[in-house]
């Protein structure tokens, strides 16, 4: 890794500004859960959400322009970074413990590094074209990511506003969880059995997340996408949750 992020200075920069927003929330203040204005992405801005959006910045407006949930476009550069200053809000404000950041680098032939950070258990995974590892923030140790050969449950994000996949996963008997992140979600592809995705994916919830599942099994149909990391899995779910479809 030390290879790895010395080339990296992005994945540095933005490893960086992770430790920073980390260290805020082991002790977060009432500011950090106030709410603000309503984002560019639609949802609330809460003060953990301007926060944590301002750190990045301060560490990578000179990489190139951000498109943030929170702000929209800040700055300008000829390379594109997708930010979410604050994957599962949601979960934050309730403390549920996942929750984390997400941020992609994309230059003229596609995504270049990203980095996913769980900022409840400190734990993170990067990618770029060389090497994709997970380790965490606290100690600065980190591995390879290597697949789960033998994963029990799926994640199913937005399973509550399912009507008919949800129903057939249920009728067929199909573990999963609904833990509310997009992108700390797809960090875990490599970990569950499969990850569902039902509704209009936004550039800055999953251009990170997508692209540390490029090497999986992938389908879109509709406004369903299906990921599995073993294709006998990938074959029985698209059979389970499309149907004749």
């Amino acid at each position: 890794m030390t290879t790895l992020l010395g080339e990296d200075r992005f994945l540095r920069a933005a490893l960086a500004a992770n430790r920073e927003i980390y260290a805020l929330v082991q002790e977060p203040t009432q500011m950090l859960y106030m709410p603000l204005q309503r984002g560019a992405g639609g949802d609330v801005t809460h003060g953990i959400d301007q926060v944590a959006e301002d750190i990045f910045a301060a560490h990578l407006k000179s990489f190139g322009k951000i498109l943030s949930e929170e702000s929209g476009t800040i700055g300008e550069g000829e390379k594109t970074i997708y930010l979410d200053p604050l994957d599962g809000s949601d979960n934050f404000l309730s403390r549920f413990p996942f929750y984390g950041t997400s941020v992609a680098l994309e230059g003229p032939e596609g995504i270049e590094s990203a980095l996913i950070s769980n900022l409840a258990t400190g734990l993170f995974w990067i990618k770029n074209r060389k090497a994709f590892l997970t380790g965490k923030l606290q100690t600065g140790t980190y591995r390879p990511v290597v697949g789960n050969p033998d994963p029990k449950i799926g994640i199913f994000e937005r399973a509550y506003r399912s009507f008919t996949y949800a129903e057939r996963l249920k009728k067929a008997k199909i573990k999963y969880r609904v833990p509310g992140a997009m992108a700390l979600s797809l960090a875990l592809a490599h970990d569950v059995d499969f990850i569902l995705m039902e509704g209009e994916l936004r550039d800055f919830d999953v251009k990170a997340g997508l692209f540390m599942c490029e090497d999986l099994y992938q389908h879109k149909h509709k406004d369903l996408t299906i990921i599995c990391q073993h294709e006998n899995s990938f074959m029985q779910l698209k059979k389970i949750v499309l149907e004749d479809e």
